[in-house]
């Protein structure tokens, strides 16, 4: 029997108009859902009790639209973003120490394993592949929805649905977050430099004091230890309404399977993931572990959806170190303007952070992430790892522009018309070459 239509009194208009219709129900419904789980939950930090209660939540209201649904452990090593400072803090009177004593190349040694260590770790996201001491047990979930005959092509849509720890010093002014933060960062840059200078040269009486002073300034790195506070935020934005939203297009394309109109060569696959903001663990673990779902697909990631007019598909992630989609995503953007929205296509700033399209694409799928954020602390208020990313900081017609995006990319990968050109589309989408973006504050997406 079908099902009632989403929106009462629909008349035979363009599609794309139907899909906008359709979409604005189809949002108020994922914000009612974010709003409820925050409410059941509250924060959710990777591999902690409410992520998991968030999971299985999502996995159930995922299951009625779906043909197969399932939930997998992951194991998630906690310390990804806690580490580095905590090693720099330590760090930093053992490198003094040695420079005092003449052994400035041992010194500099270790300043440069580590600043390699972080690039790698920390900046390209490549924690490591072997299962921490004491894993922390997240849960990725996803579901299946298979066409009426053969699959031919496969669309991901991704989210994931734990929060971010809240960074202690992000309330400060700027002057009192710069001797928190910058001097201690800057003292450690320092010392680098001289353990070079002094490889040519021996100790001297100036040099002394200067190290004797800095060694000193050890008690500035103190702040460091503490700089992620206890509480995590509610991440309504960042990322859980992207998981509400993965429901919703299930609902829609469950919606027209029981309508008689169900896609017949494309499978969708809804996945949520944990672990995101602890180094993209989650989806790394959910590609490596999936790679006979994965073939020959593409994947929209949704993360961070907040303002309408801030539509944007990322061509390059993990602080620009990795290749996402080019095509896809400027695909997308034509997609977003043939439906009368404003959308660009650009990289992730440096030090912007990274998303899970980046796990999508290094396992070898096409990939891009729509995100719809303030990327710094000017242009709009930027409420990401913040207590103030709230449901009402969420404007809904952001969602219902990605969720009509959705659906329409979904539709023309059906008619196997991904990518012919829009005709209606004659505007090139707008491309940044290199992130032009500075930011306020030492912090990531």
């Amino acid at each position: 029997m079908k099902g009632p239509p989403l929106v009462e009194g629909q008349k035979p208009v363009d599609s794309r108009s139907i899909e906008r219709l359709k979409a604005g129900r189809l949002a108020s419904m994922a914000l009612q859902l974010t709003a409820r789980l925050i409410e059941q939950f509250g924060p959710r930090p990777a591999g902690s009790e409410n992520a998991r209660l968030t999971a299985h939540e999502i996995e159930r209201s995922l299951k009625p639209f779906c043909d197969h649904t399932e939930k997998e452990s992951v194991p998630l090593d906690l310390s990804f973003s806690v580490l580095p400072l905590r090693v720099m803090v330590y760090l930093y009177p053992i490198l003094v120490l040695l420079a005092l004593f003449d052994l400035s190349l041992i010194s500099l040694l270790l300043f440069a394993l580590y600043l390699g260590w972080v690039y790698l770790f920390r900046y390209r996201y490549r924690p490591s592949t072997r299962e921490p001491k004491k894993p922390a047990e997240g849960v990725n979930i996803h579901g299946i929805l298979d066409p009426s005959g053969e699959v031919k092509q496969t669309i991901l849509f991704t989210a994931h649905h734990d929060s971010a720890y809240i960074q202690r010093y992000n309330r400060l002014d700027r002057a009192a977050y710069l001797v928190r933060v910058g001097l201690p960062i800057a003292l450690f840059g320092l010392i680098g430099i001289l353990s070079f200078l002094l490889i040519f040269t021996k100790t001297n009486i100036g040099s002394s004091i200067i190290l004797l002073a800095m060694l000193g300034a050890t008690y500035f790195f103190v702040p460091l230890l503490s700089f992620y506070e206890e509480g995590a935020s509610v991440g309504a934005g960042d990322n859980l309404n992207s998981a509400a939203i993965i429901v919703e297009l299930a609902r829609y394309f469950n919606w027209r399977k029981a309508n008689d109109e169900p896609l017949s060569q494309t499978r969708l696959l809804f996945c949520s993931f944990d672990g995101e903001e602890v180094g993209l663990q989650g989806s790394q673990h959910w590609y490596r572990e999936h790679s006979d779902l994965i073939e020959g697909a593409i994947v929209l990631n949704f993360d961070s959806i907040y303002y309408a007019d801030s539509l944007t598909f990322l061509e390059r992630d993990a602080n620009a170190t990795v290749q996402l989609s080019k095509a896809l995503a400027r695909r997308c953007v034509s997609i977003a303007h043939s439906m009368g929205y404003a959308a660009k296509s650009r990289s992730i700033p440096r030090l912007g952070g990274a998303t899970d399209a980046a796990s999508a694409s290094r396992a070898g799928v096409q990939a891009t992430t729509l995100i719809a954020t303030a990327w710094d602390d000017r242009s709009k208020g930027s409420v990401q790892h913040t207590e103030a990313d709230v449901v009402e900081a969420i404007e809904p017609k952001a969602v219902e522009q990605a969720i009509s995006i959705a659906i329409r990319l979904v539709e023309l990968v059906e008619s196997n018309s991904l990518w012919e050109e829009s005709a209606e589309h004659t505007e090139e989408p707008e491309v940044e070459k290199e992130p032009s973006l500075s930011f306020g504050r030492l912090t990531h997406r």
